[in-house]
């Protein structure tokens, strides 16, 4: 998440430096409808994302809070694709909240630019053992805690429509990659090169990533060198799972890259009853409610190669603290409100996130709640999850790893060279992000 000092982004953030003049009258001076407080008060402000069960959740625990202590959180919204260019914007301004919910993947730099406060002692003493690790890796550098997760970000689950699977002879939903490949045979169609039902859709930056990384540790890779300093995408394990992939598309055809919208991501698509088995979070079952799709079933992805389902997992949503708040300890004792299990169990359950504590994953309450009883498959591979490690930007990555996918579906580019053109491309693009925060 993010990082704080009274030091202003330079290189990183040159690009917004215009958007954040344009803010520059927003905030941390206490305007409620932007950034943060310079001055200590009985209000605190918080930026998150517009996700509207993401927003109820916390309104409510937002409200609870101010009726326990009389300190009032003063919440302002902005769509997922803007609210990371509002956050750049405001910390280069200096007008940036007390306290954000952001995306794990956007945290390194705030970092390493030291913007953010340091998680207390009291909140941070017992991550390792309390928190599944998947979720808190992302939010630690050199040892020390920058933010808390609400949520660990699984990409890694696979919805299947019911009557495909027993139409592909599959009654009982996939078990192995077999399975799940004689489904997305026996259910894909095509009128010419167009697609009319898709038997796997995985066309999204996290869910490739997220399938493409899984699968080189699965064939018993890294796409890390030993000390992690390097992102490894040409390796023989590597290479066999970049293959599998494309071949999906152009020899199984059992999607394409065409049919898949900003107006209709893949998880609109499946439960518009368009396609018989989509990969993604748990999450995706809200849409499924919101289309009032009941025919599905949801299981965890199984394995290409082997028994053990090793998966990346990127850190999730979760809480920072701008270094520069004068509200620090109340901001911190609002975080500390919402991770109390009970707190944090409702807004895991509200929002169908996957909860970042280990207490709420074991309660059996939790795995047997009504909301959440359809996708509980998934818990008893939460120890197989690999944190994605110091990528930097997690979302240049995912774009990079999505755009090269496309030309090599299109034929484009083969397949040795799109994997050097990854591997270099991310790599220089780390080393800039770390040469910038020196």
């Amino acid at each position: 998440m993010k990082k704080r000092s009274l030091k202003i982004m330079s290189v990183v953030l040159a690009g917004v430096m215009t958007t954040g003049m344009i803010l520059g009258g927003c905030s941390a001076g206490g305007d409620k409808e932007n950034g943060g407080n310079k001055e200590a008060s009985k209000e605190l402000n918080l930026w998150m994302h517009n996700g509207q069960a993401f927003v109820d959740e916390t309104k409510k625990l937002a409200e609870n809070y101010e009726k326990e202590t009389g300190v009032k959180i003063n919440i302002q919204t902005f769509p997922y694709d803007a609210m990371s260019q509002k956050m750049k914007a405001a910390f280069t301004a200096g007008n940036e909240p007390d306290i954000m919910q952001v995306f794990g993947a956007w945290i390194p730099t705030y970092m390493n630019q030291k913007l953010l406060a340091e998680v207390p002692e009291e909140l941070s003493a017992n991550f390792e053992t309390d928190y599944l690790q998947g979720a808190v890796d992302g939010y630690a550098k050199d040892g020390t805690y920058y933010g808390v997760p609400i949520e660990m970000n699984v990409e890694y689950g696979l919805f299947y429509n019911r009557e495909d699977a027993a139409a592909a002879g599959v009654p009982d939903g996939p078990k192995t990659f077999d399975d799940v490949m004689k489904i997305a045979k026996n259910s894909a169609k095509f009128n010419g090169d167009v697609q009319e039902y898709g038997g796997l859709e995985f066309y999204n930056g996290d869910n490739f990533a997220a399938l493409f990384l899984s699968w080189i540790m699965q064939n018993g890779g890294d796409f890390w060198n030993e000390d992690q300093t390097k992102f490894v995408l040409t390796s023989p394990e590597a290479k066999e799972a970049w293959q599998k992939l494309v071949d999906l598309v152009t020899v199984e055809k059992v999607t394409d890259t065409k049919h898949i919208t900003a107006k209709m991501p893949t998880e609109q698509y499946f439960f518009a009853n368009k396609a018989a088995q989509l990969v993604k979070g748990s999450w995706a079952s809200a849409v499924g409610d919101d289309l009032e799709n009941e025919n599905w079933k949801y299981v965890f992805m199984p394995p290409v190669k082997g028994d053990i389902p090793y998966f990346t997992v990127e850190s999730g949503w979760g809480y920072v603290v701008s270094e520069n708040s004068k509200n620090k300890d109340t901001a911190w004792d609002f975080v500390k409100y919402c991770m109390e299990p009970e707190n944090a169990k409702e807004f895991n359950l509200g929002t169908g996130t996957v909860a970042s504590l280990k207490a709420i994953i074991d309660d059996e309450g939790y795995q047997s709640d009504e909301r959440n009883v359809r996708v509980s498959d998934q818990y008893q591979y939460l120890q197989y999850a690999r944190s994605v490690g110091p990528v930097q930007d997690m979302d240049f990555v995912k774009k990079t790893l999505l755009d090269t996918f496309t030309k090599a579906a299109s034929g484009s580019i083969g397949t040795d060279e799109a994997l050097e053109e990854m591997e270099t491309s991310i790599n220089n693009h780390i080393q800039e992000l770390l040469k910038q925060a020196k």
